[in-house]
């Protein structure tokens, strides 16, 4: 079993470490995009408690605005992210096609 994690290791290792700052980038993301699908639901707590208690047509504006834009900046994020790791595997897949052909 350890050999073939080992194995997978170094497949790995040598078609994506090429490719180290589009997976750092992604992981950033990955990251980022937790974090604000974490805070919307945060807002709309704030919303509803300042909508319940009254509060002025001004404010309940502003935090449904920040809720509208984390929720197209989340659909943004995920569109950069669905794009860079399309791009980290076909760079992969079309490097490991390139070597075996050449055998």
């Amino acid at each position: 079993m350890k050999k073939t994690i080992n194995r997978y290791w170094t497949l790995l290792k040598t078609y994506v470490q090429p490719q180290w700052v589009r997976v750092v980038w992604l992981l950033l993301l990955l990251f980022v995009n937790i974090a604000l699908r974490l805070a919307n639901p945060q807002i709309m707590r704030t919303f509803i408690d300042a909508a319940v208690a009254g509060k002025a047509f001004e404010e309940l504006l502003k935090l449904g605005l920040v809720f509208l834009g984390i929720a197209l900046l989340t659909q943004a994020l995920a569109i950069i992210s669905t794009y860079l790791s399309e791009m980290v595997a076909w760079t992969a897949t079309n490097t490991l096609r390139q070597e075996m052909l050449q055998h």
